[in-house]
């Protein structure tokens, strides 16, 4: 059984550490850094240390190859979601009636409702449209976006997983393989998953309002946590 509230405590066992992680967390890209550190802290990586510490903060270029591996790993298995609602919506938007029916709105109301200066009459024409209209193609096309968002939910599902697999076998196609991926198709990995999902969403809330620094704390954290939590169950089914 993992022990969260240690894994929890983690992060802020090190007060250097979390300054650093918060401070990184804070800028575009750069992030990736702590992205790569909390892998690091997996001890999956060649260091192979232990994770009743942190490790140091050092070789951030091998740190940001990390994480944008990590992120594009992301990517790719997000994907086929990506493809598919793209692809859902693209053909329900260029259907004849659909066409017709935005048609039938104004360049000039277009323009005024991208730039946000349209006009009260501009509106009511808009609302006066018959919306009605496209209920039997928004109806035919809600199968297809169901299938879309369930493909995007299973790829975060699996992400952690497919992540630490490429980490632990040193093989970028480790992260595809159903060898690994059939570790997310286990109780005990759903229930960690969706405990990991809920102290997330907690952490996000309690550090989140925090100016400038919060999303640099709850980066570093939330990253350090969960790969912490996910390792020992990656090791453990």
């Amino acid at each position: 059984m993992v022990d969260f509230v240690k894994a929890l405590k983690r992060p802020f066992s090190d007060t250097n550490r979390l300054f650093i992680g918060t401070l990184l967390g804070m800028i575009p890209l750069v992030n990736l850094i702590v992205t790569g550190y909390a892998l690091r802290s997996t001890g999956f990586t060649k260091e192979k240390m232990k994770r009743d510490k942190l490790p140091e903060w050092k070789n951030y270029s091998d740190l940001f190859i990390k994480g944008l591996v990590a992120c594009f790993i992301g990517f790719l298995l997000f994907l086929p979601a990506i493809l598919f609602l793209i692809g859902t919506f693209g053909t329900l938007i260029m259907s004849p009636a659909v066409s017709m029916f935005f048609g039938g709105i104004s360049m000039d109301t277009w323009s005024e409702i991208f730039s946000g200066d349209i006009t009260e009459i501009q509106a009511q024409t808009l609302f006066n449209q018959d919306w009605t209209l496209l209920l039997p193609f928004m109806i035919s096309a809600l199968p297809l976006f169901i299938i879309g968002v369930a493909l995007a939910f299973l790829a975060l599902y699996v992400m952690p997983i497919a992540t630490l697999g490429w980490l632990k076998e040193e093989r970028f196609s480790a992260a595809f393989s159903w060898k690994v991926l059939q570790k997310a198709f286990n109780f005990d990995y759903f229930v960690n998953w969706l405990v990991v999902g809920f102290l997330i969403s907690v952490v996000g809330f309690f550090f989140g309002w925090i100016p400038f620094l919060g999303t640099g704390i709850t980066m570093y954290v939330i990253g350090v946590f969960s790969y912490t939590v996910f390792a020992e169950v990656y090791e453990s089914v």
